[in-house]
């Protein structure tokens, strides 16, 4: 047998229901898929059917890594979580999320590429994973902790201080729609609500150990790509001129490792301002640090997702007791008052600040589904929002979620409507784009590749890239500087980018790597064209399979293609695309430069230029069968004509 590089070789897989632990060999899917997102998605395809809705035990629960995780390479530490996802509106569906911190790395140590689990637990339970074995242990003790305690115990129990624990809350065992799973000191599978797919099988956590190693194929050649000066451009909107320290509060800390840490992004954004840090990630609007900060471990130890909470429920409920009229029954179950404001509230910068207490308080009642309004919340503002005020609410929703009501459930990101002007017009209309034909909102990893590349020359952000440069970069990359030009509006480029963008966010989820650091399309170093094959030299040097960015970026097709597919077993369209953008969050008010709205009827045009792009047919955005076979996809074509939903 030829040794295994990069990968360890095996995936684990676990049936609670029958108490039933074997192996897969990940190796089976290895050569098509990567690992990560892209085997996620294969097994999706055969195990979960539509019908599999997010709380039945047969959907599956994947926690996944890839050839990196566990290596020197830059921003490696990721795993993605996968399955069918509760929070998305109006039915579960497929979807994905992510974490960072030590839990990948140390299931790579432990002798597995990933785990899946399917099944429910008679009783709480959590896995325990240690050096190639695992087993199901009773976690009664544990049930209706919070994380933090979870974790305190669980290590005091296991006797090892090292290991490395993923969790769940009380919102993930009520089954809320919107808890997280958590891991490490902060760092969080939180969109898609996949805490509660651990609570409906009572798995309360799943603590890892491992001292084994990972090979690399070439290590003097992966160590000199893992050192790219590129590579330590990932600290640039701290300071864009000095590479950022390794981190060594790890004892196997790995050199030329993410030393960012999505987790420690908080705490350098109160270095250059506290305003700064309660509008960006996890952004509660408290009116000091300090209750900032008693607000997000209040979060953390409920174990509710911190993106939906600051930028969805909490603006939605704000909104309802202000211009909902719903102030009095608001205040009677929370027992703490809701701030006031006059006028209306368009965008995030509107909502008024808060007290800790308030969001507090707001936290454990959704977390412990107290009362009617808890009860309704626990399932996100947009399951809430059929049960509450008589409707009243729906009208506030499209304001805040960008895709409300067709794949809805999840709030405006880096789109210029809600949240974050950093995508300003034209650039916007990639993130249209992206949120019309994704499962789920884009930007947490596909659509920072963009926004953040174009953000660094002076016409869109201000960065140090010219525009001559940034044009010719737009020609080296996309074969088409309209995608780059923000003096370009609905043109082919604009569809050539988020297309090229999708396809590459399958790579970096499926290596995994940070999409805050990949690709490279811009460089600091070069005040020019940055390098996007760096994947692939990461990818070839670790793994010894000798592949270019171009059939790389082909596999990310492959995988951008079976999700597409499973969204069409769901019954997806291209009228649900359109859906998406044809809604007031899109075309009834200005973005946050209050200059432009969608064009319908110009968007429309772009959307043909991108089912063109991508082989799909125009009539129904459904891939055809010669774009599937030639990506190696002809069973998928099969199932899809035996539905009845290939095109003719």
């Amino acid at each position: 047998m030829a040794e295994i590089y990069g990968w360890v070789g095996k995936i684990l897989r676990v049936d609670l229901t029958n108490e039933k632990i074997w192996t897969e060999d990940t190796m089976k899917y290895a050569k098509d898929y990567i690992g990560g997102r892209g085997i996620a998605a294969r097994i999706a395809w055969n195990e979960i059917g539509p019908e599999v809705d997010a709380f039945d035990p047969e959907n599956r629960l994947m926690i996944m890594t890839g050839p990196l995780t566990g290596t020197p390479a830059p921003g490696s530490g990721r795993v993605e979580v996968m399955g069918v996802a509760p929070q998305t509106y109006p039915r579960s569906r497929y979807t994905r999320s992510g974490m960072g911190g030590w839990f990948g790395p140390e299931l790579k140590f432990a002798g597995f590429d990933g785990i899946v689990i399917q099944g429910k637990a008679e009783k709480p339970v959590y896995i325990w994973i240690c050096d190639g074995e695992a087993d199901i242990v009773s976690a009664e003790k544990l049930w209706g902790l919070g994380y933090y305690d979870t974790i305190a115990k669980l290590r005091k129990e296991i006797g090892d201080e090292k290991v490395q624990i993923a969790a769940i809350g009380p919102a993930g065992e009520k089954l809320s729609r919107i808890a997280s799973i958590q891991t490490g000191s902060e760092s969080a599978a939180g969109q898609g609500g996949f805490g509660g797919v651990m609570g409906s099988k009572n798995l309360k956590a799943i603590a890892v150990r491992g001292h084994g190693g990972i090979a690399i194929a070439r290590p003097k050649e992966f160590l000199k790509v893992c050192k790219n000066p590129m590579l330590r451009e990932m600290c640039w909107p701290i300071n864009p001129e000095k590479a950022h320290p390794a981190r060594s509060d790890y004892p196997r800390a790995l050199p030329w490792s993410c030393s960012f840490a999505c987790q420690a992004w908080d705490g350098a954004r109160f270095w250059i301002s506290p305003v700064q840090t309660m509008q960006h990630c996890s952004g509660y609007n408290t009116r000091t640090v300090e209750e900032h900060l008693q607000v997000r471990h209040v979060s953390n130890q409920m174990g509710v997702n911190e993106w939906e909470m600051p930028y969805g429920i909490i603006p939605w409920i704000i909104m309802m007791a202000n211009e909902g009229g719903y102030r009095k029954e608001i205040e009677e179950w929370l027992g703490v008052e809701v701030p006031k404001y006059e006028g209306k509230i368009e965008y995030l910068s509107d909502v008024p600040k808060y007290s800790g207490e308030f969001a507090a308080t707001l936290i454990k009642k959704i977390a412990n589904r107290e009362g009617e309004i808890g009860d309704a919340l626990a399932e996100g503002a947009c399951y809430a929002a059929e049960k509450l005020f008589n409707g009243a609410g729906k009208k506030f929703l499209y304001r805040i979620y960008a895709a409300y009501p067709y794949t809805g459930g999840y709030t405006g990101h880096w789109d210029d409507h809600w949240m974050h002007a950093a995508a300003k017009y034209p650039g916007w209309l990639v993130s249209a784009l992206m949120w019309a034909t994704d499962t789920r909102d884009p930007a947490d990893d596909t659509l920072h590749q963009y926004i953040d590349n174009i953000s660094l020359w002076p016409e869109w952000g201000g960065g140090p890239i010219s525009r001559e440069k940034a044009l010719e970069v737009g020609r080296i990359v996309y074969g088409d500087e309209g995608a780059v030009d923000n003096q370009q509006d609905y043109v082919r480029g604009k569809a050539i980018a988020a297309k090229w963008h999708q396809d590459r966010a399958m790579i970096v989820n499926s290596l995994p790597v940070c999409d805050w650091f990949y690709p490279r399309l811009f460089s600091w170093y070069t005040k020019g064209y940055g390098d996007i094959t760096l994947e692939a030299q990461l990818f070839a040097t670790c793994t010894g399979i000798d592949i270019d960015y171009k059939e790389l970026d082909k596999i990310g097709e492959r995988i951008f293609n079976v999700e597409r597919a499973i969204e069409v077993r769901y019954g997806r369209t291209r009228e649900w695309d359109e859906g998406i953008v044809k809604t007031y969050y899109w075309t009834g008010r200005p973005d946050m430069q209050g200059e432009h709205v969608l064009d319908v009827e110009k968007f429309l045009q772009l959307l043909d230029y991108y089912y063109e792009l991508r082989g799909w047919d125009k009539a129904t955005g459904i891939p055809t069968r010669q774009k599937l076979e030639e990506l190696g996809l002809k069973d998928v074509a099969d199932e899809l004509e035996r539905m009845g939903k290939l095109p003719g």
